[in-house]
């Protein structure tokens, strides 16, 4: 972790790329010395030698960068008049079996996993090819962007600045959003149900909790479906990354997991203000929807992203919060932001943090999405129009200037907000162990089973993290070619536990990118498998922590395997494996320690997405075209953003809910007087006039 900015960087004899989650900075490729790293299979110059010999053009969207997706599965949408025969055998064609369907704006996107006959590039192609097909794409992931007596106030300089030295840098006096002047006039609303799509919520931050959302349609912990939607006990949401009824935030304390992204995000939006304690958000109260689509690893695939989007629109959430971002347009996702706007739901989105170089790109020319959904925009090769509903947010620091990592865009980022040296809420750090293994004593007694093509998996004393065993694909040299074998771990109870993952220490040497190793999670003993994050590169002889991705909520059967895939050509010393744990969340976060630093586009977004929650407190009547107009055409205008985004400045809260509070009315319980109105004289509150209706 490197301040000021979360910092990820890893080395890599081919490439460097830049991916983000939330607009949170991070850095993308392969491990070297004391840092993990990944770069998902079949990215696009590799894609393109693998395809060229077949006469196929790859499937990603531009030149410049790989495409990043979860391996061996793609999303199809067929066209209307396709027979569900003609479905069935085309998908038998591409040895590919339906994982999961989803409803987008009535219409049906279709979840395969392939057999491993064909690469996703080669699956996707084949399916564009049919005239049956309306699009197909892989399953890209994006990436994790009055003064109230909280103790830790005067750290919110976003909220009110006056030049007050925050995390050992001096601000700028009023280089805020003018927070307690627009809490004047409102402080927010419990009615307002603001969506957070991230890495999940820590719902029992005593900063929180308060402000919370509880499915009224749900019984807590009883095991049944009360509101009839296909998912048992969503109380406070869904975690759509493991598909569980828990949608707690983890923190990973490997140096590239997540630091509680998500749960630093709802405490900007609505920390409960006012109580004594911490911080207090954009809002003091208000109903935060927790949707969890990644987790651990900072990664979230477009198919959590839209089923959380769904859920958004089905629950009645008025904004949502998408601190991520990827370079790939996903038309699924298009299509999901676009029901939300159907919904009158806004949706603010992190305009994203630049690229290797840790400097902000300009994303008129190097598009980020969803941010880019702002503008028209071109899905592979198909032209879409701007999405009406669509925030795309950059960040300033403490002296009003647009932050040096920020990402922004004359026409397709809107408006800025601060995002520098952000303190806020965080999850516990403090985690049980459930499964251990360091297979130094009684190593075959730990129950791993090994298979499948090729397998020579074993126990290795040649290399361990912890003397003197470890875990390996190839105990006596270099792996063989064409192998797809695993090594299958005992079963395992997540049953009353929260906030799982799985970790372990690793080395390893693969021919980069086309070999790799990757964990598949169950939550039925083994029948059914789900992939985790892959690995391939090389290690440099090191064991480096890493954390491969969450593991269910609440499982009795749950189970875990390693797998190591490789092609014909090209074979290295494979994969060793080291202190395998599964470790979950224990105890609750502190009121009083549990706070962090963080910065990014993503600290950016939640300042506009709590102002919408509270202009919708004002007025919940307002659409997404008035929510809109009142945040963009009140900006405090500001010369280092101009030409940046296109409203020219950074949000200003006070003049936003005057623009939207022009009347009120007020019962007088003075005897002998009657009903009047307190009239608003425009823009603001000030000056009044009052009315008694005539007797």
């Amino acid at each position: 972790m490197q301040n000021p900015i979360i910092d990820m960087r890893y080395r890599s004899s081919v490439m460097r790329n830049a991916g983000r989650f939330g607009g949170s900075i991070f850095k993308i490729a392969t491990v070297a010395a004391a840092l993990s790293g990944l770069l998902l299979e079949d990215s696009l110059a590799h894609a393109e030698q693998k395809q060229a010999h077949r006469g196929m053009t790859a499937p990603s969207q531009k030149a410049g960068h790989p495409a990043y997706y979860i391996p061996g599965e793609v999303l199809v949408k067929f066209k209307d008049e396709a027979s569900r025969s003609a479905i069935a055998s085309l998908s038998a064609d591409m040895g590919a079996k339906e994982v999961r369907a989803m409803s987008v704006n009535a219409t049906v996107i279709h979840r395969y996993k392939l057999d491993g006959t064909l690469s996703v590039d080669e699956a996707v192609l084949k399916y564009r090819r049919d005239p049956a097909v309306e699009y197909a794409e892989p399953n890209y992931l994006y990436w994790l962007q009055i003064i109230p007596n909280d103790t830790q106030f005067d750290s919110l300089w976003g909220l009110h600045n006056i030049g007050q030295t925050v995390d050992g840098t001096a601000g700028k006096t009023d280089a805020d959003i003018d927070a307690p002047e627009a809490w004047d006039i409102s402080t927010g609303s419990p009615n307002v149900i603001v969506a957070v799509i991230d890495s999940g919520i820590a719902y029992d931050h005593p900063d929180l909790a308060p402000n919370i959302w509880t499915n009224p349609g749900e019984i807590p912990g009883n095991g049944i479906d009360d509101d009839g939607n296909g998912l048992v006990d969503d109380v406070h949401g869904w975690d759509f990354s493991a598909n569980d009824s828990d949608p707690i935030d983890p923190v990973d304390l490997n140096p590239e997991g997540n630091p509680g992204h998500g749960t630093h995000l709802a405490g900007i939006i609505a920390g409960a203000g006012n109580n004594g304690t911490g911080v207090t958000g954009v809002m003091w109260t208000a109903k935060l929807m927790a949707l969890k689509a990644g987790g651990v690893n900072r990664f979230l695939s477009t198919t959590a992203i839209v089923s959380a989007i769904n859920y958004a629109v089905t629950n009645h959430a008025r904004v949502i919060n998408a601190s991520f971002a990827g370079p790939d347009c996903s038309q699924a996702l298009y299509d999901a932001v676009s029901v939300a706007n159907d919904a009158d739901i806004l949706f603010v989105a992190a305009a994203g943090n630049g690229g290797t170089d840790v400097i902000g790109d300009d994303n008129d020319s190097t598009p980020n999405f969803p941010a880019n959904f702002s503008a028209p925009t071109v899905c592979d090769g198909q032209q879409k129009a701007a999405l009406a509903n669509v925030i795309a947010v950059a960040a300033t620091d403490q002296n009003d200037r647009l932050a040096s990592f920020s990402n922004f865009g004359a026409t397709t980022v809107q408006v800025a907000a601060p995002g520098v040296r952000i303190i806020s809420t965080k999850p516990t750090s403090n985690v049980t162990n459930v499964l251990l293994h360091n297979f130094d004593s009684n190593p075959t007694g730990l129950g791993y089973v090994f298979g499948g093509t090729n397998s020579t998996w074993g126990i290795t004393n040649s290399a361990s993290s912890s003397q003197p065993n470890s875990l390996t694909d190839s105990p006596n040299g270099n792996y063989r070619d064409s192998t797809d074998s695993f090594a299958v771990g005992p079963v395992f109870t997540t049953e009353g536990r929260r906030g799982c993952r799985l970790d372990s220490r690793v080395r390893f040497q693969t021919e980069q990118e086309f070999d790799q190793v990757f964990p598949e999670t169950s939550k039925d003993s083994g029948t059914t498998w789900e992939p985790l994050r892959p690995l391939t590169g090389d290690s440099e002889a090191q064991f480096v922590p890493f954390t491969w991705g969450d593991i269910a909520d609440g499982v009795a059967g749950s189970r875990f395997r390693f797998r190591f895939v490789s092609d014909k050509t090209m074979v290295f010393d494979g994969v060793y494996l080291d202190d395998i744990r599964i470790a979950c969340t224990a105890g609750l976060p502190s009121g009083t320690t549990d706070y962090q630093f963080l910065q990014g586009t993503s600290m950016a977004t939640p300042h506009v997405a709590g102002l919408a929650g509270l202009l919708l407190s004002v007025n919940p009547n307002l659409t997404v075209s008035q929510l809109r107009n009142a945040i963009l055409s009140t900006v405090d205008r500001k010369p280092s953003l101009g030409g940046k985004v296109s409203a020219g400045g950074r949000i200003n809260a006070r003049a936003a809910l005057s623009s939207v509070a022009a009347y009120f009315t007020v019962t007088t319980n003075k005897a002998g007087a009657g009903t009047g109105s307190v009239i608003s004289d425009s823009p603001g509150i000030d000056c009044l006039r009052w009315e008694v209706p005539a007797r």
